[in-house]
């Protein structure tokens, strides 16, 4: 049986992170992703500034290898649009579209490079993580054997294994569900702007148009599974009829050509649960329930996670430690720089969802640049 200190389930964003910021360690790594690079991932396509700085963070140069690679499109600004009116939010710290396929073989080619104390097995879907006295059995779906001292999930959303670690059951109001779809010829997007679409029937959910490199377009629609069977439609059918009852869209789609398929996802929304921690386990990303509640954003929440995982398991292989005492210093560092703003976006998302009119309120206050301006402040801070 092959022994590692620390086993990461799971290459995305988080898991990618969390080997990264291993390197150049004594510590030895096992990393498991159970499909082979490159891969698919449904995403919006957008990294915010958590994103890049926790790149940055992990080494500055993979910043400028990132720039030098993709030329990414900056998103300096977010057009909220309702009821056919723009509103124009312009960022301080913008991040980048970019697609994830591109972005996560990105990360994982740094591992395979970089990472010499990184053992890297791919097509190796992990069934199941047993306790062990002295650590942890970890078995494939190929029925392969492995030991760990400790196990950092990564897997991505309804992780079996987190919820058989955590013994916390899968949750499916805490939960969306989204499609996407690449496009070329969308008419009138600015590459400098993202665009999310409200209504009142579909709140939190949101239509969205991310633009991308050589006129194409990332476009999507997600909303709740807890309101999925209010609508009789099929969220396919929602996304085709948002665009032919908004005039203003329908004129815009007119020569809009899909090339890629249709594709769908989870969004495993936070709701102020912070517990993904326990002995000798870290959960982080999608598996911990990441996810903003509002914009349904997840990949630098999902990136800082897998860098500080890393660095409390480095704590706890160096202590000989791998009990909830130590691990649950990953749980503070989360709170720390995250639960203050999901907090507030949870309670506002509740707000909305019970008084759907203040979604009018916000539209009227947000009439004026300066106003708009300051809610922008108050929801970034």
């Amino acid at each position: 049986m092959l022994e590692y200190d620390i086993a990461i389930i799971g290459s995305g964003p988080s898991g990618s992170c969390a080997a990264l910021t291993l390197q150049n360690t004594n510590v030895r790594v096992a990393l498991f992703e159970k499909e082979e690079f490159p891969r698919q991932k449904v995403c919006g396509d957008g990294l915010c500034d958590r994103s890049i700085n926790t790149l940055r963070a992990i080494s500055e140069s993979y910043y400028f290898e990132f720039m030098e690679t993709f030329s990414p499109l900056p998103m300096q600004k977010t057009d909220l649009v309702y009821k056919g009116t723009h509103y124009t939010l312009n960022f301080k710290n913008f991040g980048y579209t970019c697609k994830r396929e591109d972005f996560d073989a990105f990360l994982f080619s740094r591992i395979q490079r970089d990472c010499s104390n990184c053992t890297i097995y791919q097509n190796t879907q992990i069934a199941e993580v047993q306790k062990h006295e002295r650590g942890l059995v970890i078995r494939s779906s190929q029925n392969e054997t492995f030991f760990a001292k400790m196990v950092i999930v990564a897997n991505g959303a309804k992780s079996h294994i987190a919820t058989e670690l955590t013994g916390k059951p899968w949750a499916k109001e805490k939960n969306g569900v989204a499609i996407r779809a690449y496009f070329s010829g969308v008419s009138d997007t600015k590459s400098d702007t993202i665009e999310l679409h409200y209504s009142k029937k579909y709140f939190p959910g949101y239509f969205w148009i991310f633009p991308m490199q050589n006129n194409i377009a990332n476009v999507g629609f997600g909303y709740s599974m807890k309101d999925k069977n209010k609508h009789p439609l099929s969220i396919h059918e929602i996304f085709t009829e948002w665009i032919q009852n908004d005039g203003k869209l329908r004129e815009r789609f007119k020569n809009a050509v899909p090339i890629s398929k249709m594709q769908g996802g989870l969004i495993p929304y936070n709701t102020n649960d912070f517990s993904s921690a326990g002995n000798r386990y870290i959960i982080t990303g999608d598996a911990a329930s990441l996810i903003d509640p509002i914009s349904g954003g997840g990949i630098g929440s999902a990136m800082y996670s897998g860098y500080c995982a890393a660095k409390t398991a480095l704590q706890c292989v160096e202590t000989q430690d791998f009990s909830y005492t130590q691990t649950k210093t990953y749980e503070k560092a989360l709170k720390q720089r995250i639960q203050k703003e999901i907090r507030k976006r949870n309670r506002l998302q509740k707000l909305i969802r019970r008084l759907p009119f203040m979604l009018d309120m916000f539209a009227y206050v947000a009439k004026n640049q300066k106003r708009l301006q300051k809610i922008s402040s108050w929801y970034f801070r």
